[in-house]
């Protein structure tokens, strides 16, 4: 489902905004920053971190300008998971989003009620029991709920209470919706968020039972799979697969961090500071991961070439 939100000129922790409202960097030379074009949310998660399927996914999804041709064509997408909060508290910043949804679903289901009323009008027996006192109020109160819905807010989608860090898992991979074009850059964030139970389900009802001003129903909702896509087999092959890396405080650090501690990164002695157990993170695994110290220098030793070439 996707938020119709005027972003208005907030900037999160790890996002930016420009003239378009809030945007990211994404380095595939598409340009500086790109601006957001709409969020996604699946119920539950497309992408599974660790073996385990999270409750839901935020996706955030940016817009890659094509006015150059030289910066490439494609569909930036930051996901966020999101995991049930362990003493069930709320998550306030997703509190705004469902009530800006659950407005417009009521004012949709209102148009839905108004829309069965007036073809049931045709009938005029039974347009005889519909009394005019009963017919005012009813005008009155959708209007009501459709100035609601239509109501102007500024919503950050980089809040830091959705994106926690700025370091991610990534990969070439594809859409996962119709027609699933293999144009999309992912940055599976590595922090989970949370949410609370019964925001989970307010979510569910806003997506699995939505119904349009003429009541036909808009979800697309499996019983097996919610409205996520079912998971895909990972080619992770060097030359023609999607390529699954992860970027960690040793690649780099957000704007705010390189700011306040004057380092683009942290030293591999640092990583416990920035979350990263030294029990994973260990020395045979930088040797492994952090082979070359520049993309031209992976290049030249693998004998490939960036996608742009």
């Amino acid at each position: 489902m996707d938020p119709d939100l005027p972003f208005g000129e907030q900037r999160g922790e790890w996002g930016d905004r420009n003239k378009f409202g809030p945007s990211a960097d994404l380095p595939k030379r598409w340009g500086y920053q790109l601006p957001v074009t709409h969020i996604d949310i699946k119920i539950p998660s497309e992408h599974y971190m660790e073996g385990k399927q999270y409750s839901m996914e935020y996706q955030i999804n940016l817009m890659q300008m094509r006015d150059d041709p030289y910066k490439g064509r494609g569909a930036g997408i930051v996901s966020v998971l999101f995991d049930i909060h362990p003493d069930e508290e709320d998550n306030e910043k997703m509190g705004e989003l469902i009530e800006a949804f659950e407005n417009v679903w009521n004012k949709d289901k209102m148009e839905c009620e108004d829309f069965q009323t007036k073809k049931r009008r045709l009938d005029a027996k039974l347009y005889s029991l519909v009394t005019e006192n009963e017919e005012v109020k009813f005008q009155s109160k959708l209007r009501a709920a459709r100035r609601l819905a239509d109501e102007d807010k500024d919503w950050d989608p980089w809040h830091k209470s959705i994106l926690r860090h700025p370091w991610f898992y990534g990969y070439e991979g594809s859409l996962t919706e119709p027609p699933c074009s293999e144009l999309a850059e992912w940055r599976i964030m590595r922090e989970p968020a949370y949410i609370s139970t019964q925001q989970l389900n307010r979510l569910k009802n806003i997506l699995f039972n939505h119904v349009d001003s003429e009541c036909r129903r808009t979800s697309v909702h499996s019983k097996e799979n919610g409205v996520a896509r079912p998971l895909q087999r990972l080619n992770n092959d060097l030359y023609t697969g999607h390529n699954l890396f992860e970027c960690t405080c040793l690649d780099f650090l957000s704007d705010v961090q390189r700011e306040e501690l004057k380092q683009n990164k942290c030293a591999f002695y640092e990583r416990e500071e920035f979350g990263f157990d030294p029990d994973t993170y260990t020395k045979e695994w930088n040797a492994k991961t952090h082979q070359y110290d520049s993309a031209e220098e992976f290049w030249a030793a693998t004998g490939t070439e960036p996608w742009w070439a």
